[in-house]
């Protein structure tokens, strides 16, 4: 039996899993996303990570993921263990998906208003027969923040506005690392397009606790049954990924509570047990202005790469390591 990593040579997801490994003194086999089709994983305990996608152009993108969607369901069929199953990935990777078994379950969640819309028409339709004029926009096969947009129209008037960080140019839908504030309303309808296009989740906008004068919220690492690791993501604005230039911030800054931390990890630890294919993701949590009730705002089965922590201790992945090897 060997331990195996797919994932992309030479990418800081790699590079520092292999270091885990190496002061864990374990052997881990490296197989690039390259080289998976002729790899022979039977009876090996698999790691896999996404691979990185080589265009800023959210259009092909998408593309890139049907296709990685694809070899997830090819994977499924090898006779080996997984730290997250495939279908286990597919299943949070689906915004709608995870978000209505979250909703049905009756997990605190940012609530979801329409599972896919694809028009202007339709989201505009949407959000007057919900009464919610703030909204979140997410494509359903994204990753990050990758066409996230921030939308809020003001009722009785023509006022709007959008924050995101992907642009319209020409064809393309493109991907920045700069978030966007639009308020004119053509650029606006173009980007709404653009975005819908694509097939997106409508999530209500809900305001988020605030330290300092900027809001934040919570990536929290959950694997084998209990938090791992917390980061606190802090912006000026509505998003709050750390890879736009947001500013992370230790989680014992905020002064929170032991009980609500307690209640973020029972909630957590819920929303695991509705997807049994995951032993390890990333939980983004809302925590709400005022009384900063915990809600889960989305689950990313690959959620693991926390620069705050491989750059220091690397506890995350050397816990993985070390819970691979009992497999």
């Amino acid at each position: 039996m060997g331990i195996d990593l797919i994932g992309t040579a030479g990418s800081r997801r790699t590079e520092y899993f292999q270091k885990a490994a190496d002061e864990c003194g374990t052997a881990l086999n490296v197989i690039d996303w390259s080289e998976v089709a002729d790899a022979d994983l039977s009876g090996d305990v698999v790691k896999i990570d996404p691979p990185s996608y080589l265009t800023s152009n959210l259009l092909d993108m998408n593309e890139q993921v049907l296709e990685y969607r694809a070899r997830l369901k090819k994977l499924e069929q090898d006779a080996c263990t997984f730290l997250n199953t495939p279908a286990g990935i597919l299943s949070v990777l689906d915004k709608s998906h995870c978000k209505r078994v979250l909703q049905e379950n009756g997990i605190a969640v940012t609530q979801m208003i329409a599972e896919t819309v694809y028009t202007v028409e339709e989201l505009q339709s949407v959000m007057g027969g919900s009464r919610v004029f703030s909204v979140f926009l997410k494509p359903v096969w994204s990753s990050g923040a990758a066409g996230v947009v921030a939308y809020r129209k003001y009722p009785g008037t023509e006022k709007e506005v959008a924050y995101t960080s992907c642009c319209v140019r020409g064809d393309e839908l493109v991907n920045t690392k700069t978030i966007y504030r639009l308020e004119g309303k053509e650029e606006i309808r173009q980007l709404l397009r653009a975005v819908l296009s694509l097939g997106a989740i409508v999530e209500r906008w809900h305001p988020k606790a605030s330290y300092r004068g900027k809001s934040y919220d919570l990536r929290v690492v959950w694997q084998f049954g209990a938090i791992s690791f917390i980061v606190a993501r802090q912006s000026s604005g509505p998003i709050t990924n750390l890879h736009l230039n947001n500013s992370p911030l230790s989680w014992r800054e905020l002064g929170l509570s032991d009980s609500l931390l307690a209640e973020t990890s029972q909630l957590c630890g819920e929303a695991m047990k509705l997807f049994p294919g995951l032993s390890m993701a990333g939980i983004d949590i809302l925590l709400e202005k005022g009384g900063k009730q915990p809600r889960i705002i989305e689950i990313n089965g690959q959620g693991d790469l926390i620069y705050q922590d491989i750059f220091y201790e690397n506890t995350i992945y050397k816990r993985q390591i070390k819970e691979l090897r009992r497999l």
